[in-house]
C-alpha cells in the first residue's frame, strides 16, 4: 500500500467519507464531504477538498476549496477566498497557508484539521 492510501485508511479512522478524487487535470485530491462549520457561515457544513501534491509528504499541500456557496452568516464574502473555476467545477478556494509543514509527522489528516480549524472561525 503506497502512502497516499495508507494514510488515506488512516483518516478513515476519524472521518469515514473521506474519499480521494482525480481531478479533470489529473490531479489527486482529497475530499471530505459533511464537515461542519463553526457559527457564523451560511451553511452548517462544506466539503473539503484539497490537492495532494506530486514529491507528498515532503511538498505540503497549499491552500483547499469548499462549496461555492459557502459565505459568511452576513452574507460577506470569507477573508483570503473567491469563486474559482478549478478541479472540473466551480469552488470557493482559500487562500490559506501553513506557516510550517515537517515531511516526517506531515499527513492528510493534519492538513485537514488544518482547514478545518480555518472553518471553525468564521471571518
Amino acid at each position: 500500500m503506497d502512502l497516499i492510501a495508507q494514510q488515506l485508511e488512516e483518516l478513515r479512522g476519524r472521518v469515514p467519507a473521506a474519499s480521494l478524487e482525480r481531478s479533470p487535470e489529473g490531479h489527486q485530491v482529497l475530499l471530505v464531504p459533511g464537515c461542519r462549520l463553526g457559527p457564523g457561515w451560511s451553511q452548517e457544513a462544506v466539503s473539503i477538498r484539497f490537492l495532494i501534491p506530486a514529491g507528498f509528504p515532503h511538498v505540503q499541500p497549499d491552500c483547499f476549496y469548499v462549496d461555492p456557496e459557502l459565505r459568511l452568516a452576513s452574507g460577506a464574502e470569507p477573508a483570503n477566498s473567491s469563486i474559482q473555476a478549478v478541479l472540473g467545477g466551480q469552488f470557493r478556494w482559500f487562500s490559506w497557508h501553513l506557516a510550517s509543514w515537517d515531511p516526517l509527522r506531515g499527513s492528510l489528516d493534519r492538513y485537514l484539521r488544518f482547514c478545518q480549524r480555518r472553518l471553525g472561525q468564521a471571518r
